[in-house]
């Protein structure tokens, strides 16, 4: 895709050192793909892997608390997906979901890992349904948040993303040179008013911003544009979607609609909550994922 091949570059400019540098934790590695290299935490041992891939602006930084709770039952592998965080894209990934189903299997057998769960939120749940469409046999259950039918999340994109930001190389521009603003902006849409959360979210993704992370937003929404249906429905895999009610950004959301990909869904609702279940209540959230995975695990 063509715009994408800016923010690639742009990309390139921040240098190794940058990436080197958010390796914080002793669990923390960069994991050369073919798309990429990639920023991966992953804990390790031979319980059930469990894949999670921060929902942009978000890192893998704002998950320390739910994979503190979910690594007493899960081999926790938690990687910020290229063009996001610290997780540069190459020249040739054009953030569709076909390449990044790719991805996701290409970060499966580097780790060694041939079965496992995903905990995957909003759009990057279109990738985990493009995987468990094309690959079922790498996939066990498939836990996904604030993610509808991809006709709704198209609605969704035409009245919440600004318009610019579909246009190649005009909208990759923009975001590079406003990405904190859009974060912030980002975090007043997506959590409920007065939300004690805000300011901590936004605190850490300034911080990974600044730091020189990705929030590559215009190559994902124009990446993700050309996606058939064919690619994500039809889905067998046992799935839970789990959405929070007081997302602003999705008043008008039927997140019931995911079933027109997964008819057996299982849909719960976490009441209060904003765009971000898996982060705003991470007890809750880590509960039902042990429930609904380690059930059949």
């Amino acid at each position: 895709m063509q715009g994408a091949n800016l923010d690639s570059m742009i990309a390139a400019t921040r240098g190794r050192k940058s990436q080197e540098k958010s390796l914080r934790a002793e669990n923390m590695k960069l994991l050369a793909t073919q798309e990429g290299l990639l920023r991966v935490l992953d804990t390790g041992g031979h319980k059930h892997p469990l894949l999670i891939v921060p929902d942009g602006p978000c890192v893998i930084e704002h998950y320390a608390d739910l994979i503190d709770l979910l690594s007493p039952d899960f081999r926790v592998v938690c990687f910020d997906l290229p063009g996001f965080g610290f997780s540069y894209p190459s020249l040739k990934y054009d953030f569709s979901v076909s390449q990044t189903t790719e991805i996701l299997v290409e970060v499966m057998d580097l780790l060694d890992i041939s079965y496992a769960s995903l905990s995957f939120t909003c759009a990057n749940g279109f990738f985990a349904l493009s995987l468990a469409k094309k690959y079922p046999n790498r996939v066990s259950h498939l836990v996904l948040a604030q993610t509808p039918s991809f006709e709704a999340m198209r609605h969704w994109n035409e009245k919440i993303i600004p318009k610019v930001l579909h246009v190649p190389y005009l909208g990759q521009a923009i975001v590079a040179g406003f990405s904190r603003k859009f974060s912030s902006r980002w975090y007043d849409k997506a959590l409920p008013r007065n939300s004690e959360h805000k300011s901590p979210f936004v605190e850490v993704a300034d911080q990974a911003l600044r730091s020189g992370g990705c929030f590559c937003l215009a190559s994902l929404v124009q990446g993700l544009k050309p996606t058939k249906d064919s690619e994500i429905n039809e889905v067998s895999v046992p799935t839970l979607l789990i959405y929070g009610n007081r997302d602003r950004s999705h008043r008008q959301t039927d997140f019931t609609s995911l079933r027109s990909h997964v008819p057996e869904a299982e849909i719960i609702t976490f009441d209060g909550c904003g765009h971000f279940p898996d982060l705003e209540r991470p007890k809750e959230y880590a509960e039902r994922v042990k429930q609904f995975v380690n059930t059949a695990v």
